[in-house]
């Protein structure tokens, strides 16, 4: 496959595969994304994070700005390169063409080079980490694979770092998508300010009624099959493309589902993260990340609000990744 799908099914990674297969891809990320490493990252998360606060607040309180360019993309994109130990002239090229992996309007052409762009990189990364393993995300992920029973080529540790990437698009997303929320909803803002709710909370309740991937290609029926639900019929072999932004809508499971509600009865679960043998093995740095940048953020601006209501706010132009474009705030 080439365009859109192509940087998702072309790889060969814990995403796509299963049993055997997926345990040996997914144990050297496992591993090198530990409880140690989060925490070791916490401060290099909350320094990253008062720096871009001192960015925003040099353009003026009273003024306008993009919570997604001037704020919620540069902290996962900074976290993650600092993680990866990515030189600091290639971070423009390589924020953007990642950003463009997730573009799925874009067209082959220009899907293909941001693809390369990505992997010419990583693969330059991961030949280092094999020279010179540092105390980094790439050197962790080298010493992992190298440990275990079947090491996996480089090819193959690329590939995996694809993954990690594409945790940076949707961590932007959920900064994002939870301020929306926020402040959309000041009386669920006023339950997590004052401390009667915590900030983790409200994140799960965003991630369930927004979550940041709307979709992951693709997945493929093993033999011909019907969707009891939908009446849907599938020939063996036939790509099927799982909207998992709806899952967490469905009436059956959440009373009134499209409310957001930071204390809903019964508490809130997502398929935001995963599921099973392939829940997102970085999903407690993405949670750290994004409590921290929204907890800090309302600190800093108590008296922010949204420029326009939610509906008119512009999303991304993909079936993939799930958020705004861009988030008009006015600071004070």
């Amino acid at each position: 496959m080439d365009g859109v799908i192509a940087p998702w099914t072309g790889s060969h990674n814990a995403l796509n595969s299963y049993g055997d297969d997926h345990w040996e891809r997914r144990a050297p990320i496992a591993a090198a994304l530990t409880r140690r490493r989060v925490e070791a990252m916490t401060p290099v998360i909350e320094s990253i994070v008062q720096d871009v606060l001192d960015g925003l607040d040099g353009v003026g309180a009273q003024r306008k700005v993009d919570l997604v360019q001037s704020y919620a993309l540069f902290i996962p994109h900074e976290v993650i390169t600092r993680l990866l130990g990515v030189p600091a002239e290639h971070l423009p090229a390589f924020s953007a063409a990642a950003a463009g992996l997730f573009d799925t309007s874009a067209g082959a052409e220009e899907m293909t080079r941001s693809m390369g762009a990505v992997l010419a990189l990583l693969e330059q990364l991961v030949a280092g980490a094999r020279e010179h393993p540092g105390d980094n995300l790439v050197g962790d992920l080298v010493r992992a694979a190298d440990a275990s029973g079947n090491p996996l080529s480089d090819a193959a540790l690329r590939d995996q770092l694809m993954l990690i990437i594409a945790g940076t698009e949707a961590t932007a997303h959920a900064i994002g998508t939870l301020l929306v929320h926020l402040l959309s909803h000041p009386d669920q803002l006023d339950l997590v300010t004052s401390g009667q709710v915590p900030m983790e909370d409200a994140l799960t309740e965003s991630l369930r009624l927004r979550p940041p991937i709307a979709s992951v290609p693709l997945r493929f029926a093993a033999w011909q099959f019907e969707d009891v639900g939908s009446g849907e019929q599938f020939g063996e072999g036939e790509p099927i493309l799982i909207h998992i932004a709806g899952a967490d809508l469905h009436p059956e499971r959440y009373e009134d589902p499209e409310r957001f509600d930071v204390r809903r009865e019964g508490g809130s679960r997502s398929l935001a993260f995963g599921y099973g043998p392939h829940v997102c093995p970085g999903a407690a740095l993405a949670t750290r990340e994004i409590v921290i940048a929204v907890t800090r953020f309302l600190e800093r601006y108590p008296h922010a609000r949204l420029a326009l209501a939610p509906e008119p706010l512009e999303q991304t132009a993909s079936f993939i990744s799930n958020g705004y474009t861009s988030i008009a705030v006015e600071l004070s």
